[in-house]
């Protein structure tokens, strides 16, 4: 149903809000992603707005009813297009500023390739499903985990945030007892262990790696992008004083290469 309203309130921190009409009493529930606009995708107190709700059959964070989507009156609410990738900075005071290609060349050159503590350790556990297992070595006692994209040649490893990669070739598992090098961090808890590395590389032969860059996005929260789980994952945003909020539509792709990842 599509009713016309006045937004009660708007948090551009939570990038959430509600908005007030007389079909749906006790307010109808909004998130950013309802937000029909092309821009920014957040809403102002008071503005008033046409939306399309739906109500609950249980209340949901206190509210009866959900908004679908959400425009300001009298304005186009025509989805902005095909998919595409924005992003905004939004600072503690809430003053919002669209990120630019510039801002993430500027924010790469900022970022250092991982880089831990070289070390000789031999393999204990290998879980081939899951794809990760447990060195063992004098400089991490107890144990440092590892994931099977700790594999990965430099090129991959030492990426800048964004960098898409399609790869082949290689390995993606070690072996038990196999003796390793390996570069690893200290965490506070990487299930159960200590320690984590950030790249193993096993003493044996392997096969050569293919390696082809196919593109470049941020991981960003809110977005639905597919990542490859790495041994030093981590969140980035531009700056720590700041949020970052990606749109709702992003980059997809395929590949004829045996697997793909991003960084």
């Amino acid at each position: 149903m599509t009713s016309r309203g006045v937004v009660r309130s708007w948090d551009v921190g939570g990038m959430q809000g509600v908005i007030d009409s007389a079909d749906t009493p006790g307010g109808s529930w909004i998130s950013w992603t309802s937000v029909v606009v092309h821009g920014f995708p957040g809403l102002v107190e008071g503005q008033e707005v046409e939306f399309e709700w739906n109500q609950l059959d249980e209340a949901a964070d206190g509210y009866d009813f959900h908004t679908v989507q959400a425009w300001p009156v009298g304005e186009d609410h025509t989805p902005p297009g095909p998919p595409g990738f924005r992003a905004w900075d939004i600072d503690p005071d809430g003053t919002v500023h669209e990120v630019t290609d510039l801002d993430i060349t500027d924010l790469d050159d900022t970022i250092a390739p991982p880089i831990g503590t070289p070390a000789i350790g031999v393999v204990t556990t290998w879980n081939g499903e899951e794809g990760w297992g447990v060195i063992d070595s004098a400089d991490t006692p107890g144990g440092c985990w590892t994931f099977y994209s700790a594999l990965h040649p430099d090129e991959v490893i030492n990426a800048r945030p964004g960098d898409s990669f399609s790869i082949g070739g290689g390995i993606s598992a070690l072996v038990v007892g196999e003796q390793v090098d390996f570069e690893w961090e200290p965490v506070v808890d990487q299930d159960g262990y200590k320690f984590r590395a950030i790249k193993v590389r096993p003493r044996r032969d392997i096969p050569p790696w293919r390696v082809e860059r196919i593109g470049r996005w941020l991981d960003i929260d809110g977005t639905s992008t597919t990542t490859c789980p790495a041994s030093n994952a981590a969140k980035r945003s531009p700056t720590a004083a700041s949020s970052t909020l990606a749109s709702k539509s992003h980059l997809t792709g395929s590949t004829s290469t045996d697997r793909s990842c991003s960084r």
